[in-house]
């Protein structure tokens, strides 16, 4: 739900100039990226927009939506062809849909490596990435070591929770020992008791 968000508010962006814009001159490399069916290619078409940049944010966003959608094989197959793409041929946008679209149980990746992804993206020179893709990958870093925090802060709670639980279940023991010793001690005291008035 939150990339779908994210997707709107970069087409919002992005859109602005579309219409009052000549179609720029020049063409830019095209990256061919998997599609789990050959007649998904129009949910990924490319729309016009005022600039090369603008126009390569908005076909990373629509490929992100598309990735998202996507559900069991067809999701890991292109999961996979995406993280080998990063890691071999070192594309920055396969990374990038790895990181935004792959963010939950089924994905290929983990969310380390989804951390990993982002700061390495972060890293490299600020030209070869639209300032929107730069700007969601900060906050999208931030968010992840948010995350990261929340998950060792809850670590450390289960930790003293089960020690507590450890604890409680040792008290538990000890009052059972001694609710058998005080009935051993309550026996000793009728039988004693009993002796005393007998020899009376």
């Amino acid at each position: 739900m939150r990339f779908i968000a994210i997707i709107g508010l970069g087409l919002a962006l992005l859109t602005g100039c579309s219409a009052f814009s000549p179609k720029p001159a020049g063409t830019s490399d095209k990256m061919q990226f998997p599609l789990a069916f050959p007649e998904d290619q129009d949910k990924v078409s490319e729309p016009l927009f005022c600039s090369l940049t603008d126009k390569e944010a908005v076909r990373l966003l629509k490929q992100g939506a598309y990735y998202c959608n996507l559900e069991g094989e067809h999701r890991q197959r292109v999961c996979h062809s995406l993280a080998q793409q990063y890691r071999e041929k070192q594309v920055w946008q396969a990374g990038w849909l790895l990181a935004y679209s792959f963010s939950d149980k089924k994905s290929c990746i983990t969310h380390k490596e989804r951390l990993a992804i982002l700061n390495d993206l972060n890293q490299r020179p600020a030209q070869n990435q639209n300032r929107l893709l730069t700007w969601l990958n900060e906050s999208q870093e931030q968010t992840l070591e948010v995350i990261d925090t929340l998950k060792a802060n809850q670590d450390v709670l289960e930790q003293k929770i089960e020690a507590q639980n450890h604890e409680l279940e040792e008290l538990r023991k000890e009052n059972a020992v001694l609710k058998s010793q005080i009935q051993a001690l309550k026996s000793i005291e009728k039988t004693l008791n009993k002796r005393i008035d007998d020899e009376r």
